[in-house]
């Protein structure tokens, strides 16, 4: 890959990149590196990767707004975090309170101490069963429950996937704007 105009950490980050795309066998472009017979298979694997790990991601991201949401009404709207990483206080509260709750038991404890929108509460409940359908099973499809579809489509489908980037960004958006209002 031709890297003009990139500083040379950048450089060095693609080296990298290509580096362990090879060691997970995730360098889908050099797929005629692979036996032919293996190769729709690789490319699928491939794909439901880059999926599973963008859900996860997002599921993550709403964890950490959710906590953000918690840490903000036991310490102060405006409290500077980094200051409170150096009191035992708030680490004891990470530690043995937010770490010990799972997403919907902060979703809950959130939706007890401000009002959210139906919408929101619904997308992240989506993304817990998605994400735990995802992260569980290797081919969530064949689950009972927590299927890998979002509102109907097929997350290992070009539409399943827009329609889960779309929602995960209507709820950045509302956790980002949250923040910058009191409970």
């Amino acid at each position: 890959m031709k890297t003009p105009n990139l500083t040379s950490k950048q450089k060095r980050l693609i080296k990298e990149l290509d580096k362990i795309a090879s060691l997970l066998h995730l360098n889908y472009r050099e797929i005629q590196e692979y036996e032919r017979e293996s190769r729709t298979t690789r490319l699928e694997l491939v794909k439901r990767h880059f999926i599973r790990g963008e859900v996860v991601l997002q599921y993550t991201f709403v964890d950490e707004y959710l906590n953000n949401g918690l840490c903000r009404y036991f310490f102060g709207a405006n409290a500077d975090y980094i200051k409170l990483w150096k009191t035992q206080k708030f680490r004891n509260f990470n530690y043995y309170v937010v770490e010990g709750l799972s997403l919907m038991e902060k979703l809950r404890f959130v939706k007890s101490i401000r009002k959210l929108p139906k919408t929101v509460s619904a997308d992240v409940e989506r993304l817990n069963n998605m994400r735990n359908g995802i992260a569980h099973a290797f081919f969530p499809e064949n689950l009972r429950s927590a299927k890998p579809t979002w509102k109907g489509k097929n997350m290992f489908k070009v539409e399943g996937v827009e329609a889960f980037i779309t929602d995960m960004d209507k709820l950045h958006f509302f956790f980002r704007k949250m923040k910058s209002t009191r409970p």
